[in-house]
């Protein structure tokens, strides 16, 4: 397993993307996209994100993650996606850990925040591994949490 990174992501992985969320449903959208974004997801919608950036594992286009907000020294992560049939598989704890490295090269960065459904349990157990702590209770329709790591 090598995961790397590259910012941006090409058309045929947004095509990608589009089949596996759409294939899965809007709550499965609504899950890695948030409520912002409505169903079904086109390449437009995802063209238009700022800061994202493309998984890979090894040579094999994985999924997605976004730099979703940069405040100071934190950076709001979010629209993580990783192919649904690959999940289990522990890609999703690796990538994700490889990116907070990555963001944590920045000297001036000292924490990573994103924000999580609180009925997204597989997602919770991934940050919950990797050192996040729910920071935020935001108590909308769905309950969801945002949750922070520290340097």
């Amino acid at each position: 397993m090598s995961i790397k990174f590259t910012k941006g992501i090409e058309k045929d992985n947004i095509l990608l993307l589009c089949k596996w969320s759409n294939e899965r449903g809007a709550i499965f959208q609504e899950q890695w996209m948030g409520s912002e974004v409505s169903f079904p997801l086109t390449y437009k919608k995802i063209e238009e994100l700022d800061n994202k950036f493309s998984i890979f594992n090894e040579e094999e286009f994985i999924g997605m993650i976004q730099e979703v907000k940069i405040e100071k020294d934190n950076i709001h992560i979010g629209r993580f996606v990783l192919n649904p049939t690959k999940a289990g598989a522990g890609l999703g704890t690796k990538a994700l850990k490889e990116f907070i490295d990555f963001i944590f090269k920045d000297d001036n960065i000292r924490s990573i925040s994103l924000t999580v459904f609180d009925f997204n349990k597989s997602a919770r157990r991934v940050y919950d591994k990797l050192g996040f702590e729910i920071y935020e209770v935001i108590e909308t329709q769905k309950l969801k949490y945002i949750m922070k790591k520290f340097r």
